[in-house]
């Protein structure tokens, strides 16, 4: 196998890429039942029995690797703990390392690389642990990914914006450098050092969501842009908020990083009140989501500028290097000063099932990375009517 990274490029170099999810399960089962099926689980995926190189002409490439590091482990520490012990650790995702798993007090806790996956992908894997678990036969899964070649052609970026991307390129050229597998370890060093990230997490039971999804049938907006006008009101002034997008064009499921995004920029007005704000919110996401090239235009910029110069974005940001041209550039693609104020992640109702035999999920959460151009990492998910709702925030310390 040799499948380049493109789009997926921003992750390589972030220094904050770990997804986590805890999964409360009913039913008792051993160690070592979940330790063999964590391991079959990651021999079905290719994505998760592949190394990541770094070749001299700064090209990144999934190749195959026979031994992945991935692991499953007993633990005392709880979800919260687990998250902040782990995220400063680096994934040697050189050695095929996506995936950490742990038998916690708290439940199942599966800690991932974004380049093993996005969130959806998380559940794909963990369907399949479950599955494994009853006993299920499962396929292998084929790697797949999202290629710049594989973009809708509507999605195209005007010319406007391609000329910029080439502006760019030819400036990175008078300076270029290819960074390596040592430089990510002397910014996870370096920056972990100082900083540390908190993780808060919100239950809903079944009444309180069927309550704020009758307020946004009644006032005619999606849930995420109602909780969105419920944390911007506290929030003054114009806010930049990001919201994660499934970027799927097949409905495979497979694992890899399919995620693009949009983003709004709202203010928001204290003479309406909260549904009438969401339903504001709500009409600027659809226009974006209705626009392929809105839609994609994440996918696009990561695949088509440079790959080192993308890497330098998450290096700059990390304190880990610096010039002038990356400073500006960092600046621009909100990974210097100014960042999303809110980045949102909605995964919805689980799109796996829950009941596996003689084990049943009672419910997940849901943590999404504290990624470098984000301030307030927000991730919602829906298992069994209960929603639980995560906020991932960075600080130093």
């Amino acid at each position: 196998m040799r499948y380049r990274i493109e789009t997926e490029r921003e992750n390589l170099f972030d220094v904050s890429m770990v997804i986590a999810m805890r999964v409360r399960i009913i039913g008792e089962v051993s160690f070592h039942q979940l330790e063999m099926a964590f391991r079959k689980a990651v021999s079905t995926y290719e994505i998760l029995n592949s190394g990541i190189v770094i070749e001299e002409n700064g090209d990144a490439y999934y190749v195959e690797c026979p031994d992945p590091l991935s692991s499953f482990t007993e633990t005392g520490l709880g979800f919260e703990d687990l998250i902040f012990e782990n995220e400063r650790v680096r994934f040697r995702i050189e050695n095929g390392e996506y995936i950490r798993g742990f038998h916690s007090p708290d439940g199942l806790v599966f800690l991932m690389h974004h380049l093993g996956g996005d969130g959806k992908s998380l559940l794909y894997f963990i369907e399949t642990f479950m599955s494994i678990l009853a006993g299920e036969e499962v396929r292998k899964v084929p790697f797949d990914n999202l290629p710049v070649s594989a973009l809708p052609e509507a999605g195209r970026l005007p010319f406007l914006y391609r000329l910029f991307i080439r502006s760019w390129n030819r400036k990175w050229k008078k300076m270029r450098r290819v960074f390596t597998y040592e430089d990510m370890d002397s910014a996870y060093d370096a920056f972990w050092h100082e900083h540390k990230t908190k993780t808060v997490i919100e239950e809903y039971g079944s009444e309180e969501l069927n309550a704020m999804l009758d307020e946004c049938k009644r006032c005619g907006c999606s849930l995420t842009s109602y909780l969105t006008a419920v944390w911007l009101k506290d929030m003054p002034g114009l806010r930049d908020v990001g919201f994660a997008v499934d970027g799927r064009l097949k409905d495979e499921r497979t694992m890899g990083n399919f995620a693009t995004g949009i983003h709004v920029k709202y203010r928001y007005d204290d003479s309406l009140s909260i549904a009438e704000n969401a339903v504001r919110i709500n009409s600027l996401m659809k226009k974006n989501l209705a626009d392929p090239v809105m839609r994609y235009s994440v996918l696009h910029f990561t695949g088509e500028f440079d790959p080192a110069l993308i890497d330098s974005l998450s290096l700059e940001a990390c304190g880990a290097f610096h010039t002038k041209l990356t400073s500006r550039f960092a600046d621009i693609m909100t990974y210097g000063k100014k960042k999303r104020d809110l980045s949102i992640t909605n995964l919805m109702r689980a799109c796996i099932k829950t009941d596996y035999g003689a084990v049943r999920i009672d419910d997940i959460t849901f943590v999404p990375p504290v990624v470098s151009y984000g301030k307030n990492l927000i991730g919602i998910i829906t298992v069994n009517d209960r929603m639980i709702i995560s906020h991932h925030t960075m600080d130093s310390i």
